[in-house]
C-alpha cells in the first residue's frame, strides 16, 4: 500500500477562511490564509489538497520513476496540530493522484477563488474524503521519539520504528463510519501513544513542578487552589498531602516545543479549574475563572 502523511495548519472545516481559521499554519502563510484551506473544498466531484513540503514529493519513495510527474492510488493522511499541543490525524484522501510539483488549478472554483488559490498538489474523488469532526480527532502522531512524524510537512513513515504508530492509523480508516461515535477498533495502543509522549513532557519539567509546590508550600503553608481554594490534604488527610496539579499561565500552544517557564509563569490550580481552565478553545485566564464562579454564585444567592 502507498500511503503519505501530509501536516498542514489546523481549521475546522477546511472549506474557505471565511467562517473559519488557519491556526499554526507555519510562516509561509500570510494574514491567515494558506493554500490549505480549501483542502476539503468539493470541487464537482473531486477535491483538491495542498501540503507545502520542501521542494518536491519525492514520488520514487513510493516506487515511481525519478521522472514521474504523479502517482496514482496513494492513501493521504491529513495532520494538524491541535490546541492542545502534538500532532493528530484530521482527515484522509483514498485513491489519492499524487503529484511532485505544484499543479495550476484549472478547474472553476468559486470558493477557490474568494481565497486567493490556484495551486494544489494532491487531488481525489470526493466520495474517497473523509475529514474528522472535532471530537473524532484523536489519533496522535509523536513527533519526539524514535519513528515518530519528524519536522517535515511530508511523512512518509517507511521506517521499521513507524509501524507502531501507522499501523492502528490505517486499521481505524479501514473500519472507519461517521455515523459511529466510537469506531469499532482497538484504541489501546493508539491512546497509549499521546500519552506517553506527555507523560515524558511532565517528567521533563518535574524538577520545575516540585519547585513551585515547595515555594508555595513555604509561603503559605498548603497547596491550594489558587481559583477556587480546593486544598486536597483539607480534604483527604494524608492520602492529598502534597497534592496538586501545576498550571502554565503561558499557553504552551506546541507540545514539543521548547520554552523557558520560570516560577511566576506557573499556579497551582486543582484537577477540577485546571480542566475548566482548558476546556475552551482560547485559554481562560485564573482571574476570568475566578469572576465566572464569583459571578455564578451571585446568581445563585439570589435565587
Amino acid at each position: 500500500m502507498k500511503y503519505l502523511f501530509c501536516n498542514v495548519g489546523w481549521m475546522n472545516n477546511y472549506d474557505g477562511i471565511d467562517g473559519d481559521s488557519l491556526e499554526r499554519g507555519g510562516s509561509y502563510n500570510q494574514d491567515e490564509i494558506g493554500h490549505e484551506v480549501c483542502n476539503f473544498t468539493m470541487v464537482g466531484d473531486q477535491v483538491y489538497g495542498y501540503v507545502r513540503p520542501t521542494g518536491q514529493i519525492k514520488l520514487e519513495n513510493f516506487g515511481a520513476l525519478k521522472n514521474a510527474k504523479s502517482i496514482e492510488n496513494v492513501l493521504v493522511i491529513w495532520t494538524a496540530g491541535p490546541d492542545s499541543g502534538g500532532t493528530a490525524v484530521v482527515g484522509w484522501y483514498k485513491d489519492a493522484t499524487v503529484f511532485r510539483y505544484e499543479q495550476m488549478l484549472d478547474v472553476d472554483s468559486p470558493r477557490h477563488d474568494e481565497n486567493g488559490l490556484d495551486i494544489y498538489r494532491i487531488k481525489a474523488h470526493a466520495s474517497n474524503v473523509t475529514l474528522l469532526p472535532l471530537n473524532q480527532r484523536s489519533f496522535m502522531i509523536p513527533r519526539a521519539i524514535k519513528g515518530g512524524i519528524g519536522q517535515s510537512n511530508v511523512w512518509f513513515a517507511s521506517s521499521k520504528e513507524s509501524e507502531q504508530f501507522i499501523t492502528p492509523i490505517f486499521k481505524f480508516i479501514e473500519s472507519y463510519n461517521s455515523n459511529d461515535t466510537i469506531p469499532d477498533i482497538d484504541f489501546s495502543a493508539t491512546e497509549g501513544n499521546p500519552r506517553l509522549l506527555a507523560h515524558i513532557k511532565r517528567e521533563r519539567n518535574q524538577k520545575l513542578v516540585q519547585a513551585k509546590k515547595k515555594q508555595v508550600l513555604e509561603e503559605t503553608g498548603s497547596l491550594a487552589c489558587e481559583v477556587c481554594g480546593f486544598d486536597f490534604k483539607h480534604v483527604y488527610g494524608e492520602l492529598g498531602a502534597d497534592f496538586c496539579e501545576v498550571h502554565h499561565l503561558k499557553k504552551l500552544a506546541d507540545a514539543e516545543k521548547q520554552i523557558e517557564t520560570s516560577l511566576l509563569d506557573l499556579a497551582i490550580v486543582c484537577s477540577n479549574c485546571h480542566r475548566v481552565i482548558h476546556r475552551t478553545k482560547q485559554m481562560k485566564t485564573i482571574s476570568k475563572i475566578k469572576e465566572a464562579m464569583l459571578l455564578e454564585k451571585d446568581t445563585m444567592l439570589k435565587l
